[in-house]
């Protein structure tokens, strides 16, 4: 009230309102007033003057005073109301109480009249203080209750008898139940019976001293019927005198992480398990002890409760058990394993292991599917899950590796991915144990397809050139891949490859007679030694597509189909002793390969063509040192504008006894003799001088692009390397932008993509060379942080009157269009390709429409010289023909 306390007077003598306002005045009391007769003046003077307290006469000519207390308090109730006349009866006086007066003052006893206003001032900032007060308790307990409600902890309160008094919420989030499911319910009716013990225990021991406990994880039934993992913080509440009066605390669902550290156990026992086993393989030398030691370390490393191994018996139509661990003897002891034909359902899991030859498993014993002999004497013991790992040596099913588990859905991919291999090395293990010991096993055949490695495979070959009689028994070897086997590993994992070789060698093996003719020398690649009868390449190509490729390979419910391509060695023609002629068929397969052939002979020209590869090899390295490289340039034209935004830059070999030579003639030896990287840091280093060149004379702006080889993505230091060089040049429009080929991301995706994340981060932009011709798919492009898609000129060049490569054309914008990325087109040589290209909406054409590569002079010309730029677009058709 700083200025001063606001009176409302009604009194219709104005005498009688000066007066009461003096002695408010003596008695200290800064006023103004307003004084009212009327019924309106009044309403107009509270809406107005807001007075801090109203003086009213009781009777007025034209206005009545308790008509005047109804109005304010209707209106303004905080306002106090203090009847002021000259008489007023008892009765009358306690009425004007009774209807909100908050006193009544005498005209004859105005010293009545300051007390009266200052304690009724008073008490309005009493009920101003209180009301603000309560408001914000309101507040405060409405924000806790807000916080409780909408919290994802469930908060909770119990008695000192163990029956909730309180529950937020989020029970229904965290265990599916309501509030009202939990009043005056215990809380141990929903504790997991082997965790209710620990549970107990731990709230028992909170008292005055120990008041709180952190960290304790339990099962908690939820409304399914299933159980949650549940983390506690615990709170005894205590009186005065310490006495335990009941307990708070939160709960927060940690099921997840539970069972990824279940998982994460699970798995570090399998892999325990795995190695073990490898261990086992190499160390023990008699299968049946090399058996039970599996089972051993299955229970005690792997951590399942019953292991037991299955034998087939003799007439192959059913399995017995043979040997046990985890229960007692008499346990299954009279189980027989029928195994199907197929036309008849399984009864057992072990039964449809050895049908199919693969892992079969029931992570629910409870569902009738699929069959588990003696499950109900497996539930009985408390088990819930069960696989049935197949023993598999040379191709025939002998037994079964089982295990039984307490837990439910126990096998993840990754759990089941380690199964299948610790199987496929037991069952490895297995195939020659009575016969070599580990270590010859493993020296001399191939642990894939069990098959001799090459070193055996010779020295049988050599035993039978020393064996053979007359001209009739020369013998042949023939060489071949399987192909495709590295698309089979990036689409579908390399286990499901490694199945394939075994799938191709278990056919090899039973359509050739003698398996000492047989061999794998790594990388895909089979050798194999055909009867005399199967002599001819065209008997051996036939003996190959009729019987081992004739059929869909059926691998872990898919259907693989695949080829071959082969090279054949002839005795003595080719070579007089087996590594020769093993070698010499591996280069006529190569050639195959190379030429697209189904298969080639040996051919003495294959030794002159390497010759001639070592000494090309020998000049390029020379043209490195002696700086023979140079770089032409080709635009990159936007397709709207018609202006050169971007150059690539092509490599070029100027030999000095052949002149220029085009990159198609040696880049494959640069590739594989590893001199693509020296060269592609040069023409990195080039390409980034004359960026700096025409920076320098205000050529452009222009970004040129450089090829990489996978090799140099690969390299360790292939980041630093080329943010290091191309930094210098990356402003003001200009940069150094890079290309790759599909295939070459193929063999370290994840650290090519981590790579050219790192450069984009820095400007430079990347490009997919020869799109369409490799891997494309709409996963390499997801994964990659691309900016440019290059079409393949071979898919230009059919444009505009080939539908198909204008419609691939037009899927491929799209796609680039769905993924925000540029388009260039390469191999652009005429108006009506580049008018259909600007009408698709492509951003970019390469070609000799616009320019063939030239020298980086004539490039400077065309970027300097408009007339030029634009004779470039319509004259070089005529100038590639020339």
């Amino acid at each position: 009230m700083s200025d001063g306390v606001r009176v409302l007077i009604v009194e219709d003598v104005a005498a009688e309102a000066e007066l009461a306002i003096r002695r408010l005045v003596q008695g200290g009391l800064r006023c103004t007033h307003v004084r009212v007769d009327t019924e309106k003046d009044f309403r107009g003077a509270l809406r107005s003057f807001r007075p801090h307290v109203v003086l009213s006469d009781l009777t007025l000519p034209a206005f009545d005073g308790l008509a005047a207390l109804a109005i304010a308090l209707r209106e303004w109730p905080d306002v106090p109301f203090i009847f002021l006349s000259g008489t007023i009866g008892e009765e009358r006086a306690i009425e004007a109480l009774r209807r909100g007066a908050v006193d009544y003052v005498l005209k004859t006893n105005p010293a009545r009249l300051v007390p009266a206003v200052l304690r009724a001032l008073r008490d309005v900032s009493e009920r101003a203080r209180r009301r603000t007060a309560e408001r914000q308790i309101h507040e405060s307990e409405q924000r806790l209750r807000d916080i409780v409600d909408i919290a994802q902890e469930w908060i909770w309160e119990l008695d000192s008898t163990g029956h909730y008094l309180f529950s937020s919420e989020s029970i229904r989030g965290v265990l599916g139940l309501t509030v009202e499911n939990l009043k005056g319910a215990h809380f141990e009716d929903f504790l997991h019976d082997e965790d209710r013990a620990s549970f107990v225990k731990t709230l028992a021991s909170l008292d005055s001293h120990n008041r709180t406990a952190t960290g304790l994880v339990a099962r908690w039934r939820h409304a399914d019927g299933g159980f949650r993992w549940l983390e506690a913080s615990l709170r005894a509440l205590t009186s005065g005198a310490g006495v335990v009066t009941g307990y708070r605390g939160t709960h927060r669902d940690v099921t997840e992480r539970k069972q990824q550290q279940e998982r994460i156990t699970r798995l570090t026992r399998m892999l325990q398990m795995q190695s073990g086993i490898n261990a086992a393989v190499v160390r023990i030398g008699e299968r049946e002890d090399l058996l039970r030691e599996a089972c051993r370390l299955a229970l005690q490393v792997g951590g399942y409760e019953h292991a037991m191994i299955s034998l087939v018996a003799d007439d192959g139509r059913h399995a017995l058990p043979w040997y046990r661990l985890g229960m007692g003897p008499d346990y299954l002891l009279d189980l027989d394993f029928p195994i199907s034909d197929g036309t008849e359902p399984d009864t057992s899991l072990v039964g449809r292991a050895l049908r199919t030859g693969q892992i079969t498993i029931s992570t629910d014993l409870t569902q009738s599917e699929p069959p588990v002999a003696g499950r109900s004497e497996l539930l009985q013991r408390g088990f819930h899950s069960v696989v049935a790992l197949p023993l598999i040596v040379d191709g025939a099913r002998i037994g079964v590796l089982s295990l039984a588990s307490r837990e439910s859905d126990l096998l993840s991919d990754e759990e089941l991915g380690l199964l299948q291999d610790m199987t496929a090395n037991l069952s490895f293990a297995l195939q020659y144990r009575q016969k070599e010991t580990a270590v010859q096993y493993l020296n001399y055949f191939d642990p894939l397809t069990g098959l001799a490695k090459r070193g055996l495979f010779c020295e049988r070959l050599d035993k039978l050139l020393q064996n053979r009689v007359g001209p009739e028994g020369a013998p042949t070897v023939v060489a071949f891949d399987v192909m495709n086997l590295s698309n089979v590993n990036d689409s579908f994992g390399r286990h499901v490859g490694d199945l394939l070789l075994q799938r191709v060698a278990e056919r090899l093996k039973h359509h050739v007679e003698d398996d000492e003719r047989i061999g794998y020398l790594g990388g895909g690649t089979f050798v194999l030694v055909p009867s005399q009868v199967e002599v001819s390449a065209e008997n051996v190509t036939t003996l190959l597509e009729s019987t081992v490729f004739h059929d869909v390979f059926h691998i872990e419910g898919r259907a693989i189909r695949t080829s071959f391509k082969s090279g054949i060695a002839h005795y003595p023609v080719d070579g007089a002793d087996a590594g020769t002629l093993a070698q010499r068929a591996e280069a006529a397969l190569k050639r195959a390969k190379e030429s697209g052939e189904q298969y080639l002979h040996y051919q003495i020209q294959m030794h002159s063509d390497i010759a001639a590869r070592l000494a090309l090899e020998h000049k390029l390295r020379i043209a490195l040192d002696e700086r023979q490289f140079v770089l032409h340039y080709q635009p990159q034209i936007n397709v709207l504008t018609g202006r050169i935004e971007s150059v690539e830059a092509l490599l070029r070999w100027h030999d000095p006894a052949q002149g220029l030579q085009h990159p198609a003639l040696f880049l494959p030896v640069l590739e594989s003799s590893g001199m693509i990287v020296s060269v592609g840091e040069w023409v990195l280093h080039e390409a980034v001088k004359e960026c700096q060149r025409w920076r320098g004379l205000g050529i452009g702006p222009v970004r040129i692009a450089v090829n990489v080889s996978a090799q140099q993505v690969r390299r360790r230091t292939f980041v630093e390397n080329f943010l290091t060089a191309a930094a210098s040049c990356a402003a003001d429009g200009f940069g150094i932008d890079l290309e790759i080929t599909e295939t070459g991301l193929l063999h370290d995706m994840e650290g090519a993509s981590r790579k050219f994340r790192e450069l984009r981060t820095a400007g430079m932009r990347i490009a997919i060379d020869d799109f369409g011709t490799g891997y494309s798919s709409l996963g390499l492009l997801s994964k990659l942080p691309v900016d440019i898609l290059k079409i393949d000129r071979s898919f230009i060049s059919g444009l505009p009157s080939d539908r198909a490569s204008v419609t691939l054309v037009s899927s491929i914008i799209g796609l680039a269009s769905a993924f925000q990325l540029a388009v260039v087109a390469e191999g652009v040589e005429t108006l009506g390709q580049l008018e259909l290209l600007r009408r698709l909406k492509c951003n970019y054409s390469q070609g000799y429409l616009h320019s063939r590569p030239v020298p980086a002079a004539e490039l400077e010309r065309m970027l300097t010289t408009p007339t030029a730029r634009a004779a470039s677009r319509g004259a070089q058709v005529e100038k590639r023909s020339g």
